[in-house]
């Protein structure tokens, strides 16, 4: 689909790793994009990414800020730095889209939606799995009425990421990504379930270790919702991969298997629909469409900064939890309490 406004002109920020191998291409294929501005610690990722897009370059983040024409900031980088580089890109005047987490902390994340605001600019967390069809389908079968009252969920995310991770990694770090696996991918369907059932108000967890020396590698969380719904979040960084969320509801349970690739909503004795989705399913691209939009239309955007607030809220209430034994209120904790 064509769009009919001027191209973003945009600063990449975080050029390698994911960037490379979803993100870039992504932006390609929408066509909404000039890439102006390349920064990556890595030069060789930065002149690779330029190459690519025929940009600049740069050797910091403010000299990707503060080459000529760029209107937005695409952070691609590790969560620890999400605050400050968002903050000096408002401060800059320029749009902002985040990867997700948005940040590690509440703390940050209204940090930066406050910047935002201050700069009268727009932020947008890379919340994209909630974009998959299948997951659209089945918030859709839920919303209709015709999965009856939801009473629980369960959404398991895990890989195999800890058993090569170098202990020099951020990740392997839990002052730079506390609670892992949570951290890094159980938040794609944390994201999901707030999308499905609202946001949590109570959680409990525990966080283990099994192939990562120095941070918590196994992650089990469960969480309140509005009574009588509860949800567990499990998310695991040494074991293969595992993809699953499933919703229970009085008169259905939904299904989405296969890292979103297969959709099913069933009763006890047979399945009532069933639809297979082929990957990739086109939801990186439909995010920066509507990042895009925002930024020259003025739209609004699905998953805002109170969107990623409340993802990263699950992760610092379950690693509390963990850490101090306890129920944690997330309520209170969104809220800055």
């Amino acid at each position: 689909m064509s769009e009919a406004f001027e191209k973003v002109r945009a600063a990449l920020v975080g050029c390698g790793g994911y960037s490379e191998g979803w993100g870039q291409p992504a932006l390609e294929r929408t066509g909404l994009y000039e890439v102006v501005a390349c920064y990556d610690p890595s030069r060789e990722a930065a002149e690779r990414a330029a190459g690519r897009f025929g940009a600049r370059v740069c050797g910091s983040l403010e000299e990707a800020l503060g080459t000529a024409g760029v209107e937005a900031a695409l952070l691609m980088t590790p969560n620890p730095v999400h605050r400050e580089q968002a903050e000096a890109a408002f401060g800059a005047g320029k749009h902002v889209f985040v990867e997700k987490p948005m940040a590690n902390t509440t703390a940050e994340c209204r940090a930066m939606i406050g910047a935002a605001e201050g700069a009268g600019r727009v932020l947008m967390v890379g919340h994209m799995t909630r974009r998959y069809p299948a997951f659209r389908l089945l918030a859709e079968a839920l919303k209709s009425g015709r999965m009856g009252r939801p009473v629980g969920g369960e959404a398991h995310f895990s890989h195999e990421g800890g058993k090569q991770l170098p202990r020099e990694a951020w990740r392997a770090d839990p002052a730079k990504c506390p609670g892992l696996p949570l951290n890094v991918i159980g938040c794609h369907l944390v994201d999901v379930l707030n999308m499905l059932l609202g946001r949590p108000h109570k959680a409990a967890a525990f966080h283990r270790r099994a192939t990562v020396p120095t941070n918590d590698d196994c992650t089990v969380t469960i969480l309140a919702y509005d009574d009588p719904v509860t949800a567990t979040v499990v998310s695991y960084y040494s074991v293969p991969q595992v993809h699953v969320v499933r919703l229970a509801c009085t008169d259905l349970v939904g299904e989405v298997t296969g890292g979103g690739g297969r959709f099913v909503l069933r009763t006890t004795k047979k399945v009532v629909e069933e639809k297979e989705f082929t990957r990739p399913h086109g939801a990186a691209e439909e995010e920066f469409r509507e990042f895009a939009r925002a930024v020259r239309l003025g739209a609004a955007v699905e998953t805002d900064g109170q969107c990623g607030l409340a993802t990263v809220a699950v992760t610092e209430e379950s690693v509390i939890s963990a850490r101090e034994g306890r129920f944690v209120d997330v309520d209170e904790l969104a809220r800055g309490g």
